[in-house]
C-alpha cells in the first residue's frame, strides 16, 4: 500500500507541474539530491527494492550517505519532489507532497521494524544518525 500511494504522490506530482525548474538554484538543488540518490544507489551495488521488505542477501549499510542520513533515497525523493511543488505552487500540489510526506515517513518506520529485527546492530546505527535530514531529523 505505501509503494502504491508513494508512486501515485511521484505520479501526480510530475504530471501537475515542469519536472525541470528553469530556476538554476532549484535545479542544481535538484541534481545534488540526484547524486546522493545515486551515491545511495551505488553502495548497494544498484541492487534496491521499491518494496519495503528486505531482501534475503541484504546487509545493512552504515558508509557513504548512510553515515548522514538512515534513508538516503527516501530525503532525495522528499526534496526533489519539494523543488517540483515550490517550482509549480498550488495548494494541490502541496496536499499531494505531505501525502507523500507522510507515506515516506510511514514506509520508513515500517522499513526500521524489518532492520530492527535482521540487524542486532541497527538500534546502535538509529542513535548516531537521523533518519532523513542530517543532524535534524
Amino acid at each position: 500500500m505505501f509503494v502504491a500511494i508513494q508512486f501515485t504522490a511521484i505520479f501526480i506530482l510530475i504530471l501537475t507541474g515542469s519536472i525541470f525548474p528553469s530556476d538554476i538554484f532549484k535545479l542544481t538543488i535538484m541534481i545534488l539530491f540526484g547524486l546522493f540518490a545515486l551515491w545511495s544507489m551505488y553502495v548497494h551495488r544498484f541492487r534496491f527494492n521499491a518494496l519495503p521488505e528486505l531482501r534475503d542477501d541484504s546487509s545493512l549499510k552504515t558508509s557513504g550517505p548512510y553515515r548522514f542520513v538512515r534513508h538516503p533515497m527516501y530525503t532525495s525523493l522528499i526534496f526533489i519532489s519539494f523543488i517540483w511543488v515550490i517550482n509549480d505552487f498550488s495548494i494541490f500540489r502541496l496536499a499531494i507532497w505531505i501525502i507523500l510526506l507522510i507515506t515516506i515517513h510511514l514506509k520508513s518506520e515500517y522499513e526500521e521494524q524489518l532492520l530492527i529485527k535482521k540487524f542486532p546492530e541497527y538500534p546502535q546505527y538509529k542513535t548516531r544518525t537521523k533518519k532523513f535530514i542530517p543532524f535534524i531529523y
